[in-house]
């Protein structure tokens, strides 16, 4: 296990980024959302089903940085991790996988 990043391109509307298998704790040590329109975009992004950010605007060349820093989200089996936007982001979340 150990290191990795999940990368996801043109995300709309609903879409997991993160499913945690079983056997395995996810520790979410970063994550950036990354506005690639011409567009004000709004994003939502939860995990283990609770909001870490609500209908947050994204300017259009800009983003945001909802895990980092001091804050950690961790995962258990079959949570997920969620990001769905109404105009296209990119989506990168550095995760530390273990197994259990």
């Amino acid at each position: 296990m150990g290191f990795k990043r999940y990368v996801n391109n043109d995300v709309v509307l609903s879409q997991n980024i993160i499913t945690c298998p079983v056997g395995t704790v996810i520790t979410v040590i970063g994550t950036t959302v990354s506005n690639v329109t011409g567009n004000l975009t709004t994003v939502t992004v939860k995990a283990a089903g609770a909001n870490i950010l609500k209908d947050v605007e994204i300017g259009r060349g800009s983003a945001i940085v909802p895990i980092g820093g001091e804050q950690k989200v961790v995962l258990t089996a079959g949570d997920t991790l969620t990001v769905s936007a109404n105009f296209a982001v990119d989506v990168i979340a550095s995760v530390l996988e273990q197994t259990v």
